[in-house]
């Protein structure tokens, strides 16, 4: 019985519903889906401007230093995929660098998301045209000499992420939703009014809009009424 698994393929979201996707504020989303699929605010673009949209291609190696599996994941890598690697948040060496996220823009990666640091930032930002979003960087890198997994179940910052999720990053952060329920979370916040184009900005949280448009924000938010029912508040 062998312990690591490759697997070479997986069902993919309708590319219809990652377009959709795409209009969409991504914090909104991660309020839809909860904390649970939010992943922890360390990891960030390393370019502030960076969006990325797409199904996971996850990667999980035995040594979180060991670039292996990620060297080789771009070889199951489609057009339009995310790069998850689970490098468990590892700082005293490099999960990524410059050459692999060009091996996956070769393949046509839309992105990478690694919980952990990278080699040759710069590089990176300046050269290789592949949004990457990570702890940060660093300045040494391992070796490439024991196995792992791809595409199967990893965790990226701690978020239980699975092949085929979707994959969504901007400067707000990282947001996974689970394959099963792309299409409801998308109509949901669809429903909401909160598309990218032509909304004038996004609600917070799960309140509905309960005054005129032209009423102050803690009226229309619905914080006041909410206050107001609380017990042991005194305003002087």
């Amino acid at each position: 019985m062998s312990l690591y698994e490759i697997v070479s393929d997986f069902e993919r979201p309708d590319p219809e519903l990652i377009e959709r996707a795409l209009s969409l504020y991504f914090c909104i989303v991660g309020c839809r889906v909860g904390p649970r699929y939010v992943m922890d605010g360390g990891i960030n673009p390393l370019e502030r401007e960076w969006r990325i949209c797409g199904p996971a291609v996850t990667v999980r190696p035995e040594q979180t230093d060991d670039v292996l599996m990620a060297q080789i994941a771009g070889k199951y890598v489609k057009p339009g995929d995310v790069l998850v690697i689970d490098a468990g948040g590892q700082a005293n060496a490099a999960c990524l660098g410059a050459s692999m996220t060009n091996g996956y823009r070769e393949m046509g990666a839309s992105g990478v998301v690694a919980d952990g640091y990278v080699l040759t930032a710069e590089v990176i930002r300046k050269r290789e045209g592949v949004p990457v979003f990570c702890r940060g960087s660093v300045s040494i890198s391992r070796g490439m000499d024991h196995p792992g997994w791809i595409n199967s179940p990893v965790i990226c910052g701690g978020v239980i992420v699975n092949p085929g999720d979707l994959i969504l990053g901007d400067e707000d952060g990282v947001v996974v939703v689970p394959r099963d329920h792309i299409e409801d979370i998308i109509s949901l916040v669809e429903g909401r009014g909160n598309e990218r184009e032509g909304a004038t900005r996004p609600r917070d949280g799960n309140i509905p809009p309960r005054e005129p448009a032209d009423a102050p924000y803690y009226k229309r938010s619905g914080a006041e009424d909410k206050l107001a029912k609380m017990d042991n508040i005194k305003t002087r």
